[in-house]
């Protein structure tokens, strides 16, 4: 059985989450064990990071390596598929998810907890915008997924991440600017099996979050 390790409220969590449901792999999903970036985990994860998986002892963590991993590793539908170049354009398109639009979402979570940061918010957002605007032109001409035809792992973190980030943003009075084609992809991707059963637990999760967030910043 493989186990993935990670919190339901983690968004490179459920990027995984996904994967895994969209490959149809069964897992167990547990905690890390001591908790996140304890001593414990970082015994078992030297880096303390989250996800991991241990699949028959192999244990290995980062995102991007694991579902390249799983990928490879398991039968189900192609996680990069194609010929070298599209599955250049999907690693590429995934990196633009971790490296750029991922950190612009979060730079957003001190906003949440401490209101004196909120004077931020228009740059932060327009951020958000800008890396929006530069994805939709990295991908144009893809008439379905992030990379092409196929659901691939250029999705997996977008899935998640941008349904995040108008979340967040709609707390904060600020409504999510996105390109047409990026919307147009958000309201496919939330109808997509793997889709829907990696954010179940991640929803509720993130909701606790932010009502706790907000109401701690309120006092």
């Amino acid at each position: 059985m493989l186990i993935l390790y990670g919190l339901p409220v983690s968004t490179f969590s459920t990027k995984v989450r996904i994967a895994l449901h969209a490959k149809g792999i069964a897992f167990e999903e547990r905690l890390p064990p001591g908790g996140y970036r304890s001593d414990a985990w970082r015994a078992i994860i030297p880096t303390g990071t989250i996800p991991a998986i241990d699949h028959d002892g192999l244990l290995l963590a980062e995102s991007e390596a694991i579902i390249e991993y799983l990928d490879e590793a398991f039968e189900g539908p192609a996680l990069l598929p194609g010929n070298a170049a599209t599955r250049a354009r999907i690693r590429m398109l995934a990196r633009v998810h971790d490296l750029a639009v991922e950190p612009a979402v979060r730079a957003l979570f001190p906003l949440i907890r401490d209101p004196a940061r909120r004077e931020s918010l228009p740059t932060l957002a327009a951020g958000i915008a800008e890396r929006l605007r530069q994805l939709a032109q990295l991908r144009s001409g893809d008439p379905h997924w992030m990379a092409g035809v196929a659901f691939s792992t250029a999705d997996c973190g977008f899935a998640v991440t941008l349904p995040l980030a108008a979340h967040l943003l709609d707390a904060l009075g600020q409504p999510l600017n996105m390109p047409a084609s990026i919307t147009g992809w958000l309201s496919r991707s939330a109808d997509h099996p793997a889709v829907a059963a990696g954010l179940a637990p991640w929803r509720p999760a993130t909701e606790a979050w932010l009502t706790q967030a907000l109401a701690g910043a309120s006092k």
